[in-house]
């Protein structure tokens, strides 16, 4: 727990030149605590002076001052840090004052370390290493008196340091270790493999999942084959993770496996190259000549799937009469493919805009192709849990008048995370800017109003919601123009606002019944989709 603190600037010349000794000070003990800890028979399996440790956390408190989205000083994030340490040893409890850093264990005092005066004469560099050199002060020091810290391995140390750093940032804030970051790089770019998933630990490991279009798909494998050996290697007793390394290697590169089919005695080999692989978040149908497309979350080849199936579904006799896009239960996922997607069903003009103090956070995103459905008219089905991108996708169609939503308030996360590669090839990923729709309102904490709010109820026909929902086009114009006027700070009409229709995540396939109701006359659909406002101008060309 952080003990509530004290900070001030102060200007005073005589007052620097103290923090300045005393900075130095600090320094030239850390160096003693440290060769004291080095050769003390009591330190644990991980080492303070470690330099990837050093490294590690002069990133994460950079990092975190320079560009998470609300500003927050290197000296509580300094506090933060060595706090996350008490989720090995809760006896852990760091306080502050003006000048000194309070290290306390078991309610006792055991060091303090002078706060530094950060010149601006010194480098980046310098500054950096202030910073940690402290905390790693600070951890030689409760090492010094904590069991519990001694023996936890380097890698449990970090985590515990950089999770502190983000504790009291927004809840979007998270630190992934090595392992998982790498499971969520593949989920977002794909990875070099045969595209399975398996299952191991006893006997053969199983295949689980072979994913679409995939080498393995290609090559025959199904889910239930066993994988008795791989490049000559017996995998009987072998985990997944075992096999899984050895089934990814270099783009273009071969691997030979032994496969024993699903109800079969037969042991087959086969050859397999090696390619980029990247989970499918696209699944489509036709119905009546309407193309409805589910997206499970935004991933590199997002965009470009939709398009392709959007190509497909022209070609059909009869031609495309309307596009279905099923965003519920859709999370978020790449930004950038959001407004591809989004790009893909408009011919010009604004998409939306990200705000932030950081530079690099700011953008400004127009649509640059042209409409790919050459105005088909679109439907675009959100729930409860409809998040991130895939709000963006929604707000920003709704916004331009391109598409009704249908179904329930969505989650409202209107915000963008960076998600930033450590040295120890971890992710720290935090808020750094805002998104605005076209209309210039931000769906944070609010979500987005959809123009047909369906809460099924027995007896009530898709036929009767399109029917009421045009019947009070009025009153729903009325709450969308409040809703894009909401100050999302403002919590009581933002809870009043988002009653109107509120949040679910039924997931039945009545809304697509709705949809599609909607979409047999393109007048009510244009009634419904032009309903709140004129037309958007391009916002953001003059600002």
């Amino acid at each position: 727990m952080v003990a509530p603190g004290i900070f001030q600037n102060t200007s005073d010349t005589i007052d620097n030149g103290i923090r300045c000794f005393q900075r130095i000070c600090a320094v030239v003990g850390l160096s003693v605590v440290l060769s004291a800890c080095a050769s003390s028979p009591n330190v644990g399996v991980s080492s303070p002076d470690d330099p990837q440790t050093q490294e590690l956390i002069s990133q994460t408190i950079e990092l975190v001052a320079t560009r998470y989205i609300d500003p927050i000083s290197r000296e509580q994030i300094l506090v933060n840090t060595l706090d996350g340490l008490s989720a090995i040893d809760d006896d852990i409890r760091v306080d502050i004052t003006p000048n000194d850093l309070i290290l306390q264990y078991e309610k006792k005092t055991v060091d303090r370390i002078a706060l530094p005066v950060v010149s601006g004469e010194a480098n980046d560099q310098d500054n950096l290493q202030i910073w940690s050199e402290i905390t790693l002060r600070g951890l030689a020091s409760y090492r010094a008196h904590s069991a519990k810290l001694r023996n936890t391995a380097t890698k449990d140390v970090e985590s515990a340091l950089i999770s502190g750093a983000i504790r009291n940032l927004d809840r979007y804030s998270r630190y992934e270790g090595p392992e998982r970051a790498e499971n969520a790089r593949n989920r977002r770019d794909g990875y070099i493999g045969i595209g399975v998933r398996v299952v191991g630990g006893t006997g053969y490991p199983v295949v689980k999942l072979v994913h679409a279009d995939s080498p393995a798909a290609r090559a025959g494998l199904n889910a239930g084959d066993q994988i008795v050996t791989v490049n000559g290697l017996d995998m009987y007793g072998k985990a997944s993770r075992y096999t899984a390394d050895l089934l990814h290697g270099e783009e273009g590169s071969s691997v030979l496996i032994e496969v024993n089919a699903a109800n079969s005695g037969a042991i087959t080999p086969i050859e397999i190259l090696r390619e980029r692989v990247i989970d499918r978040t696209v699944f489509t149908e036709i119905r009546d000549n309407v193309l409805i497309a589910r997206i499970s979350s935004f991933n590199s080849a997002t965009a470009s799937t939709l398009a392709d199936n959007i190509m497909k579904a022209k070609l059909y006799n009869g031609g495309l009469h309307g596009v279905i896009l099923d965003l519920r239960g859709n999370r978020g996922g790449l930004l950038q493919q959001g407004v591809a997607v989004a790009d893909l069903f408009l011919a010009d003009g604004p998409i939306g805009k990200t705000f932030s103090r950081v530079m690099a956070a700011r953008h400004e995103f127009q649509a640059e192709t042209k409409d790919l459905t050459e105005g088909a008219p679109l439907v675009i089905l959100i729930d409860g849990r409809t998040a991130s991108s895939a709000e963006l996708v929604a707000a920003a169609l709704q916004d331009r008048h391109r598409a009704v939503l249908i179904g329930s308030t969505s989650f409202g996360k209107g915000s963008v995370q960076a998600i930033n590669d450590l040295p120890n090839h971890g992710t720290l990923t935090f808020t750094w800017s805002r998104i605005t729709a076209p209309s210039g309102y931000t769906f944070d904490r609010i979500g987005l109003f959809p123009a047909i709010c369906t809460q099924p109820e027995d007896g009530t026909t898709p036929i009767h919601y399109v029917t009421d929902a045009l019947s009070q086009r009025d009153k729903i114009a009325s709450v969308m123009t409040k809703w894009r006027n909401l100050d999302y700070q403002d919590e009581k009409s933002r809870r009043e606002l988002r009653d109107v229709c509120p949040a679910s995540s039924n997931g039945t396939a009545f809304d697509v019944d709705v949809a599609l109701e909607l979409l047999k006359n393109h007048r009510e659909y244009k009634n419904l989709a032009y309903a709140g406002q004129e037309e958007i101008a391009d916002t953001f060309a003059s600002q």
